[in-house]
């Protein structure tokens, strides 16, 4: 029987899971939509744009799979929802080729980092509140320069070997592109955004990029710090920003790729 291949773009609160990959006996973003899939018929292996920490949300999240079934995208979207647990949305279903693969086939990701001085109260859960004594003890009032974190971050933009910035133990190749990185404050709360576009990121890079740029825009390091970590490629030993304040919110493919599914509104 012919397959037929589809992908879900997914939004989740990353404070209910440990995490998207399966661990057994926790609450995870992939557990959760193998469950939902399976109560509407669909049993497969899942590929996945990104693979989030604990805590760590999405807006835009990409999850492929094949099944011999033919599938409504709107009923399966509808079917899903119904099944998944509260913290997780499936904003859409796609129908996509044969060749299409979450992880393989995306050409950049971007993730957003906020920072609060303190944030705004509905906002809290999903950014790091300065000043955190347990990251900066020497750190007792709250400021932050977005000058200086944008400095750090210049460094890291472009191809490099990105080990220093890794999870211990990391097993696979440990270069990677860095696209963009910015970061925009609000004009109408004590609130940045660090925004970081790369071609793929590496276990715990993205959160140990910002924690040193952090630490560079509070001035407890300076923002060549990020330079000195690239050229050491040696275990990171900085600050790790905390999981609730990233958010990955945007997968990019190439046009054409996710046929044209969503549901109006």
């Amino acid at each position: 029987m012919e397959r037929r291949f589809y992908a879900v773009e997914l939004a989740y609160d990353g404070t209910r899971f440990r995490g998207f990959q399966r661990q057994p006996g926790l609450p995870t973003v992939q557990d959760a939509l193998e469950t939902a899939l399976a109560s509407v018929g669909v049993r497969a292996p899942l590929a996945v744009a990104a693979r989030t920490d604990a805590g760590v949300h999405a807006l835009a999240q990409v999850v492929s799979f094949a099944a011999r079934a033919a599938l409504d995208p709107e009923a399966l979207r509808r079917g899903l929802n119904a099944a998944l647990p509260d913290g997780i949305l499936a904003r859409a279903v796609h129908r996509v080729a044969p060749s299409f693969h979450a992880r393989n086939s995306a050409l950049a990701r971007t993730y957003v980092y906020l920072v609060g001085l303190p944030p705004p109260e509905g906002l809290a859960p999903y950014a790091w509140t300065l000043p955190d004594a347990r990251a900066f003890p020497e750190l007792h009032e709250a400021r932050l320069d977005p000058d200086a974190v944008r400095a750090a971050l210049a460094h890291a933009v472009g191809t490099h070997d990105f080990a220093g910035f890794a999870r211990p133990g990391e097993q696979r190749g440990t270069v990677r592109t860095l696209l963009r990185a910015d970061v925009v404050s609000a004009t109408w709360a004590p609130l940045h955004a660090i925004v970081l576009e790369g071609r793929g990121f590496l276990r715990a890079m993205v959160r140990n990029l910002v924690g040193t740029a952090v630490a560079a825009g509070v001035g407890v390091a300076p923002p060549a710090t990020v330079r000195e970590l690239l050229a050491a490629r040696g275990r990171y030993r900085g600050v790790r920003a905390p999981g609730w304040g990233l958010t990955l919110v945007a997968v990019r493919y190439a046009p054409g790729t996710l046929l044209p599914e969503r549901p109006p509104g």
